[in-house]
């Protein structure tokens, strides 16, 4: 009772001031609260926001295995500045946590080791991410290098084995004028299988038509090891087979042999009356090999067997020496069949097809002799090349299509496909020289350009009175001639849709009817053409992996050569038919 007296008086016997201070209080601790509650608001959203963060982890080793103690680990942001860094254990592990949604890079940096990266890791909320690293030295990122750059048009994505296996493919290149760093697709722990599976139709190319059910599958068991499966069924009128089978074993350092197997059954080609029906059947193989770091060198060859009416038999070799010292390249090539010039051609689709028509009846290969001399140069990211050749090229395939009259078809001079309207014919041999020279600049991030300028020996179409010749006349007056020939291509990847495309127009001289050096390595497709790779991210509905996809060549159908044929009918004959394709892709 005394002390709450006490208080009373106390607290009645305030001063006019001091009661002013205390009611100062009572209002600084009013306006308070509401802001205490809305940092405890704050503090749980960002709590679940937290919850919600991404994580990232993985073991850093040395290429004999070893786990690297104190290496440094960054997160870095598509512009190359770090987000995040720790330094691994006593057991080579390490783990970054809290990670903002988005594409990144990590980089491992270690003593007496080169840096190596992982490329375009996307993260997404909530998700724990596996990234294993190896560090590797000087000596050991150059045993691995590529013999021979790749094309400008080669399409990143596609599953493309190259002279790096799928398990461990580095790359060496400067970081922003920073040291080299060695660049990875994959981390290489494990095993890897790769599969997809993708639905296509469209109007096709010779041989191609219907919807297409494709199915490709890559292993690679260890990082000395790789095998791949690739089957394509068209639910044509009739069905068509393409299937392949490959092995690739890495013999010693800087030597890699690899073998494909592919076979073919095209019912819907017809070769005249009483032959329809083409099959073939390809072996091939090449090895390369690193005589030293500035010498390479790859050879193989191609053993094939076609059967329509009757029986063909070919053998057609290849080989190449490149030779480098810094930036600058000299490389030797001979190749005796379009489109396969080196190792990285054997299992790559667009030339696996048999090149090929017919005359007098019987099946005539495109063939040759082709010798190539090139010289490469890169300066930062520009690259310039300039080749020279001589060739000799036999029954070189002319493309056409139209209605084909009972006489032309009798005379069994041409290859005819039911699904597409197309036709094939064989043009006269011819020889002669040419020279080509590309410019390639990277522009900006992951976006290339490149200029191609060629002149060399192309056959001509010349012009004739309608109804006058057969087709046979018309094609054994094509004439050779030099012909000029410019291309512009452009590639690239947005890195916030990953949306992979790419664009190209080559043109020639109308009159051509065959393109300048066909056995060429990487040259873009006829006229206005392009492809685009896009992934569908609808994660509630679509499964991830799938990927809507566009192949155009083409598209304008230029470069066509109208021909009335004696009996009235109208055909044509072309560089390049229009081809539109379309379809989706399940990667998995």
């Amino acid at each position: 009772m005394r002390a709450a007296r006490r208080g009373t008086r106390i607290f009645q016997g305030v001063t006019p001031g001091s009661k002013q201070r205390t009611e100062s209080v009572s209002r600084r601790l009013s306006i308070s609260v509401p802001l205490l509650v809305a940092l405890a608001v704050l503090c749980a959203a960002g709590t679940s926001a937290d919850a919600q963060s991404s994580s990232v982890d993985g073991v850093v080793r040395d290429s004999r295995g070893t786990p690297q103690i104190s290496a440094l680990v960054e997160l870095l942001r598509p512009d190359f500045t770090v987000a995040k860094q720790v330094y691994t254990d006593d057991r080579g592990r390490y783990r970054i946590h809290g990670i903002v949604p988005g594409v990144y890079e990590v980089k491992a940096s270690g003593a007496l080791f080169l840096p190596t990266m992982r490329e375009n890791l996307e993260v997404i909320a909530g998700s724990k991410q596996v990234v294993n690293l190896t560090l590797d030295t000087l000596y050991e990122a150059f045993r691995w290098l590529p013999v021979k750059m790749r094309p400008a048009d080669e399409p990143k994505d596609d599953w493309t084995w190259t002279l790096r296996l799928s398990a461990n493919r580095p790359l060496l290149r400067l970081l922003q004028d920073g040291p080299l760093v060695v660049v990875t697709d994959g981390d290489g722990s494990a095993p890897t299988l790769k599969a997809r599976v993708t639905v296509r139709g469209g109007e096709s190319g010779f041989g191609d038509g219907g919807i297409h059910n494709d199915f490709e599958m890559e292993r690679s068991p260890d990082d000395a090891r790789a095998m791949i499966f690739r089957a394509d069924l068209s639910q044509a009128e009739d069905p068509a087979l393409n299937a392949m089978a490959g092995y690739e074993q890495q013999l010693a350092a800087g030597r890699t042999f690899r073998t494909i197997a592919a076979i073919e059954d095209r019912p819907d080609i017809a070769g005249g009356p009483g032959n329809q029906g083409l099959q073939a059947i390809e072996m091939r193989s090449g090895e390369t090999m690193n005589f030293s770091d500035a010498v390479q060198a790859e050879f193989g060859d191609e053993a094939e067997a076609v059967h329509l009416g009757n029986t063909l038999l070919e053998n057609l070799p290849f080989a190449t020496v490149t030779v480098h010292g810094g930036s600058t390249w000299i490389s030797y090539r001979v190749s005796t069949a379009p489109g396969l010039q080196q190792v990285e051609d054997l299992d790559r689709a667009s030339t696996v097809e048999p090149q090929m028509a017919e005359r007098n009846g019987q099946l005539a290969l495109e063939k040759g002799l082709h010798q190539e001399v090139g010289v490469d140069h890169s300066a930062g990211p520009m690259r310039v090349r300039v080749v020279a050749w001589h060739e000799r090229v036999s029954n070189p395939v002319i493309s056409g299509g139209g209605n084909i009259s009972a006489a032309d078809w009798a005379g069994g001079n041409l290859l005819y496909d039911e699904s597409s309207g197309l036709l094939r014919g064989a043009g006269q041999s011819f020889s002669g020289n040419g020279m080509m020279s590309e410019v390639e600049e990277r522009v900006n991030g992951s976006t290339w350009i490149s200029f191609d300028i060629a002149v060399g020996e192309a056959l001509n179409m010349r012009q004739a009175a309608p109804d006058t010749e057969t087709v046979q006349q018309a094609l054994n007056g094509m004439r050779p001639g030099e012909t000029p020939m410019y291309s512009a291509a452009m590639r690239g990847k947005m890195t916030r849709t990953a949306t992979e495309w790419r664009a190209s127009y080559r043109w020639q001289d109308a009159k051509a009817v065959s393109g300048v050096n066909e056995f060429a390595n990487g040259v873009p497709d006829a006229y206005l053409s392009f492809l685009v790779r896009q992934p569908i991210r609808y994660r509630r509905v679509i499964p991830n992996g799938v990927e809507a996809l566009v192949d155009v060549r083409n598209l304008l159908a230029e470069g066509y050569r109208p021909f009335v044929s004696k009996d009235g009918s109208t055909l044509y004959f072309a560089q390049a038919a229009r081809c539109v394709e379309g379809g989706l892709s399940f990667s998995f």
